[in-house]
């Protein structure tokens, strides 16, 4: 066996760091012409999350009465107890639901309302901070429905429809955080809307078999618009709960808000 030499190890050892760093480099599309552009995604750019305007009247309501200025809310971690898993949907990774981090919508309302806030999400404080109320919330059910399907084809060609819905239902509770003894609780449920139209064809064109469907989908986003708004709302709702002069001020909006949702649903 001939020994490779020194000098063909080094030429080697080049050549092998030449690949893998071109590996490391931007995808380059060369056309006929010589021109060249850097392939990157067309993703679009973040932006902030829009709050539920009604709930945040509300919020700004509680705020500017100044009832909450010198009182500290603990907030954990928020709970999920419907049991559902996400193995389905386009992009499911699991649970339909976030599992405790929806905590942060909890902290948000609370410091929108003016209070000041303790959150243990990512553990205790380092040094003791005496809180007089802690706020936690649960996801307790998420049901789905697909009420309304049609496919009302006449000689294989027609409509295709189909309706769905998903309910949540979550709680926000108050509690003495000392005690653990419960205050207040708030209950609040939000449908999800699903709609499908589309187009089916199943027949014969002379003597060709035609058969195919195109269809379009308009669907809610379930974990977004369905906890933005309404963890807010069940905030809002304990603190008006707890804090009878706060109702007399700003007890107006949240009724106005729950008996619209009240009537939606039914």
């Amino acid at each position: 066996m001939k020994k490779i030499s020194i000098k063909a190890l080094h030429v080697a050892m080049l050549i092998s760091g030449a690949v893998v760093l071109s590996g490391c480099a931007d995808p380059v599309v060369v056309d006929d012409l010589g021109r060249s552009d850097v392939v990157v995604t067309k993703a679009a750019p973040p932006s902030a999350v829009v709050r539920y305007a009604k709930a945040d009247t509300v919020l700004t309501c509680i705020r500017e009465t100044g009832r909450l200025r010198n009182t500290t809310f603990s907030v954990g971690s928020f709970a999920d107890s419907t049991g559902k898993i996400n193995a389905v949907a386009v992009g499911a990774t699991g649970n339909f639901l976030p599992q405790g981090g929806s905590a942060a919508f909890v902290t948000d309302a609370l410091r929108r309302a003016g209070g000041q806030v303790v959150s243990t999400y990512f553990g205790p404080p380092q040094r003791e901070i005496n809180a007089e109320y802690a706020v936690n919330g649960i996801f307790n059910s998420l049901d789905f429905g697909r009420p309304t399907s049609i496919d009302a084809r006449i000689r294989g060609v027609g409509p295709v429809i189909a309706t769905g819905w998903a309910q949540l239902s979550l709680t926000i509770q108050l509690d003495q955080a000392e005690t653990r003894l419960n205050r207040q609780m708030s209950i609040i449920q939000r449908p999800i809307r699903y709609q499908q139209f589309g187009l089916g064809v199943a027949r014969t064109f002379g003597t060709s078999l035609v058969t195919g469907a195109a269809e379009f989908q308009a669907q809610e986003r379930l974990q977004l618009e369905a906890l933005n708004g309404p963890i807010a709302l069940g905030v809002a709702d304990v603190i008006m709960r707890e804090f009878p002069d706060v109702r007399k001020k700003c007890g107006a909006p949240v009724n106005a808000v729950l008996d619209e949702t009240a009537a939606a649903q039914g």
